[in-house]
């Protein structure tokens, strides 16, 4: 029997890490147990909230590691990896995620084996081929996936205590137990600031209704599941003869939840179907108050337009959440003032308020100098970091790039300025109870 864990990084940068499970080795186990059944063991080595320092003594033997690495675990991860060949010395470490996706060269050195683009296919033909002691370098897979070919992601590789969570909604539903779902994958925009435009791997897919409504049902039987964050990058299809079937589909379970939205082009019909379907809060990234900003990060939205979705929203009985990004390219210096004054007339029930940091795999990350930037080029990738003081106002914010004096779109923001501004807007969000 081949032993097989996949290891959860720390996730040390979240204030909650339990309120997002990881539904990619979830979702990668499953795939390993239809598969090879009792060929394998398979073990989640769950190390979120475990000290840097005790991490090691949660790691038992196995024959093959897996990993999913983003940019800000990736030196956790390798740490880990340089540890475990000291004690393990005959184990196989296979990674695959967006960091390895953007950086394959540098990741090969350290790992066994990558996974470049989906792993669906990839991670079965890896099992056979250790199983052959034939164990290739690269292994990437080509075509995207038909979702529905695969099982949704099983949770019994992990306590329900790690899975079921209260306080994902609020108001009323604060004490619902909720978990998190994803049913689609990919997004049909570009924005400059996101690193997931190279990593969609074709066209924007959703799980068929069918399989929606059952997987919805396995976490109401199996984990008494009454609420949802899904985390689609869309959770109301553009598509309206699509949207209506899969939010039907999610209406049928009678579960409330939360989920995220374009700023534009979702109608009224599609809002009330979305709240009779189980909708009580909705997350919309709204990312800057400035038209010229939205402009030079290719952010396609009209704030005016997307003030009427708010209005719509609200008056639907649907929550608003309003995600906001401090220093973005072409910011004015009375950023605070205005972004307050939107966040005053939109009346959103949380505010969720980031940092700029163009993370690898993202068109500024890519291009600095396009957008009058220079970036800290020392890879301290624990420093990728987009949260600060959220929760706790001793939290200082660190930025890993700077602009320069002089732009393509004007004068750049001095670090300190830009800082300045995240921790005083941050500051009164808490102050009001809004921070997310």
């Amino acid at each position: 029997m081949l032993r097989i864990g996949f290891i959860i990084p720390s996730s040390k940068q979240n204030y909650e890490p339990f309120r997002n499970q990881p539904l990619v080795a979830l979702y990668l186990f499953s795939i390993l147990e239809e598969q090879f059944g009792e060929r394998v063991r398979l073990s989640m080595i769950d190390l979120r909230g475990i000290k840097e320092d005790s991490i090691l003594y949660y790691i038992p033997e196995n024959d093959i590691f897996l990993y999913s690495v983003a940019t800000p675990d990736f030196n956790e991860i390798s740490s880990v990896v340089k540890t475990l060949r000291s004690i393990y010395s005959k184990a196989k470490h296979i990674a695959g995620g967006p960091h390895i996706n953007i950086f394959p060269e540098q990741s090969r050195i350290i790992f066994d084996a990558i996974v470049l683009g989906e792993g669906e296919e990839s991670i079965g033909k890896i099992i056979n081929d250790i199983l052959t002691s034939n164990l290739k370098p690269i292994y990437r897979q080509e075509k995207s996936v038909n979702l529905d070919t695969y099982p949704y992601p099983y949770r019994k590789y992990l306590p329900k205590a790690a899975i079921v969570n209260t306080g994902l909604l609020d108001g009323d539903y604060l004490s619902l137990r909720g978990t998190a779902v994803i049913f689609s994958r990919g997004c049909p925009f570009n924005c400059y600031f996101c690193a997931n435009k190279n990593l969609n791997f074709g066209p924007v897919r959703y799980r068929s209704p069918k399989l929606v409504t059952e997987e919805i049902e396995y976490l109401k039987r199996e984990y008494q599941i009454e609420a949802l964050a899904i985390k689609d990058d869309n959770s109301i299809p553009f598509d309206r003869q699509f949207a209506r079937k899969f939010l039907e589909a999610i209406g049928r379970t009678g579960v409330k939840w939360r989920g995220q939205s374009r700023a534009n082009g979702i109608d009224s019909d599609m809002v009330k179907l979305a709240r009779e379907a189980g909708c009580t809060d909705i997350a919309i990234g709204i990312e800057s108050v400035f038209p010229k900003v939205l402009k030079l990060v290719n952010k396609k939205i009209d704030l005016e337009k997307a003030k009427d979705y708010i209005r719509l929203l609200n008056e639907t009985g649907i929550g608003v959440r309003l995600h906001f990004i401090i220093g973005l390219p072409g910011e004015d210096d009375d950023v605070v003032e205005q972004t307050l004054n939107f966040i005053d007339e939109s009346n959103p029930r949380s505010v969720l308020l980031s940092l700029f940091c163009p993370m690898p795999g993202c068109e500024i990350y890519e291009s600095p100098e396009s957008f009058g930037i220079k970036l800290d080029d020392s890879m301290n990738w624990d420093k990728y970091l987009t949260a600060f003081g959220r929760f706790d106002k001793n939290e200082l914010p660190n930025m890993v790039f700077e602009y320069n004096e002089v732009t393509p779109w004007g004068r750049g923001r001095s670090k300190k300025r830009i800082i300045e501004n995240c921790i005083e807007l941050q500051s009164i969000l808490r102050e009001r109870g809004l921070n997310f």
